[in-house]
């Protein structure tokens, strides 16, 4: 093990997770089993640490970046270092710009419409994570305007990337609009269909 000491360094330095996150603070070392780094949380200074493997780079104030991402099969990095970053800038790109509007849509229209249409309670909180499911399936298409960098367009391993969360972002998002979808049927049904309903 040896470490790379970061304690010396007055301004932000950049930590880029392989999710494609980013961890601004103070790198206090650096060393092939964890990053450390620190943060101001309000007035408080907090320490913490990401393990090496989950760490792509760290880049210092000075811009100099310290690449930890390798490529080796054997531990599952099957991209080189560049088609890494491609993959990382899908990700990141994804998570600030993927917007799964038609799919949320259909599922509040799902949830709200099968529990009013045939009357369901109990069995409605299944319709949710079984549209979710289904959400998982069809191929991820990058939203228009996303694209931080039109060199991008078309590269395989940015695709790959953008997909990767994208895929993710549309199920939770599907998940929760077809629970909204159902609390508003249930609503609906209860508080202005059944109390109209003529008495049997």
């Amino acid at each position: 093990m040896f470490l790379l000491p970061g304690a010396m360094l007055l301004g932000q330095d950049h930590i880029l997770l392989m999710n494609g996150q980013t961890i601004e603070g103070r790198v206090l070392g650096q060393s092939t089993l964890e990053v450390r780094y620190q943060l101001r949380k309000g007035q408080r200074l907090v320490q913490r640490a990401e393990p090496t493997e989950s760490v792509f780079s760290v880049t210092d104030s000075l811009g100099r970046e310290k690449v930890w991402y390798f490529m080796d099969t054997l531990f599952g990095n099957d991209y080189s270092i560049d088609q890494m970053r491609w993959y990382i800038k899908g990700e990141q790109d994804a998570r600030k710009g993927y917007r799964p509007l038609w799919p949320m849509l259909g599922g509040f229209a799902l949830g709200a419409g099968a529990v009013l249409a045939f009357d369901l309670e109990v069995t409605s909180l299944f319709i949710p994570p079984a549209y979710a499911g289904l959400m998982a399936l069809p191929r991820v298409h990058v939203t228009k305007g996303s694209i931080t960098d039109p060199l991008m367009e078309g590269d395989p391993y940015y695709a790959t990337g953008y997909a990767q969360v994208g895929r993710t972002k549309r199920v939770l998002h599907c998940l929760y609009s077809t629970l909204a979808g159902v609390a508003v049927g249930l609503a609906v049904r209860q508080f202005i269909i059944d109390p109209n309903l003529p008495p049997q």
